[in-house]
């Protein structure tokens, strides 16, 4: 009886020491993050980001989290919108990405002209 109180103990003690970390984390960042909700409630009131919300996503960026929102727009085009799971502000949104990438390559195509 002796033995099993004590590899209960030591199991119980194991099991704390690895969970308690990760429980910890979690709770951190859930009281430093941004209501998606209210993100959301904003979004709605930017005329750029005028639609109906298909669905979000939380994915992971670096040590940080981001929160990914797709929006059908009145038009029937599908922009996705990233939002900062820690101030809930918008950092970016598909179209953005897509300007970049395409000034980018404009620039290449000059360079090769002259």
């Amino acid at each position: 009886m002796k033995k099993f109180m004590r590899l209960f103990l030591l199991c119980w003690l194991a099991f704390g020491i690895v969970v308690s970390p990760n429980i910890t984390v979690a709770r951190t960042q859930k009281s430093n993050s941004a209501d998606l909700s209210d993100a959301l409630s904003r979004l709605k009131n930017n005329p750029r980001y005028e639609g109906r919300i298909l669905g979000t996503h939380l994915r992971r960026s670096g040590k940080d989290y981001v929160y990914e929102v797709r929006i059908l727009r009145p038009d029937d085009s599908v922009i996705v919108v990233f939002i900062s799971s820690k101030t809930g502000g918008v950092i970016g949104d598909s179209e953005r990405n897509q300007e970049k990438s395409s000034n980018a390559k404009n620039k290449k195509n000059r360079k090769k002209r002259k």
